[in-house]
């Protein structure tokens, strides 16, 4: 599976970009925004959840791609579609870049693609995310991508001995456009 855009690909990710994405969000900048991500990341814990990861896209449970730069073809982060329910045919999308990569407008392009991935190829009625509300950047990625606040989570995650408020924003198939 490859998804493009202008100026990126969304691709499986792979085992040989265990080094380069270590890096990036070992990162405590990246890492702080990350409801789900450890820091410091064991670098024994990476390639396995790769594994993992490609196992679960291939059972149609998860959908976790690299963002790959199409200029260098170096990972520069990732983008995924997790919390799957066919059922009620949504799940959510979760996303990381590396900070150097930060303010380029690399996120929200991937986001968009992502989204038409769910809608069109998936057949999803209903994507969500979630959203640390001091990440003013993760905020402006999901409302330039079509996505609407919806909630305000308090005390949704804990991250480390604290607990951390949360926005939800959701976007329909209705509201999509590419």
């Amino acid at each position: 599976m490859r998804l493009e855009t202008e100026r990126l690909i969304l691709r499986p990710i792979e085992e040989t970009d265990v080094p380069a994405l270590f890096l990036l969000i070992n990162d405590a900048d990246v890492a702080c925004n990350l409801m789900r991500v450890p820091h410091p990341y064991p670098e024994e814990d990476y390639a396995p959840w790769i594994r993992n990861a490609r196992e679960k896209m291939e059972r149609r449970e998860q959908f976790d791609m690299a963002i790959v730069l199409k200029e260098t073809s170096l990972p520069i982060g990732s983008c995924a579609i997790e919390d799957i329910s066919w059922e009620h045919m949504r799940g959510e999308i979760g996303y990381w870049l590396g900070q150097k990569y930060w303010g380029q407008g690399y996120m929200t392009e991937a986001v968009r693609r992502m989204a038409q991935f769910a809608f069109e190829e998936l057949g999803f009625e209903r994507i969500h995310a979630y959203c640390f509300p001091q990440n003013a950047a993760s905020i402006r990625v999901l409302g330039r991508a079509g996505f609407r606040q919806e909630g305000h989570i308090r005390h949704g995650v804990k991250k480390g001995d604290e607990f951390i408020d949360v926005y939800l924003y959701g976007l329909l198939r209705e509201e999509f456009t590419p």
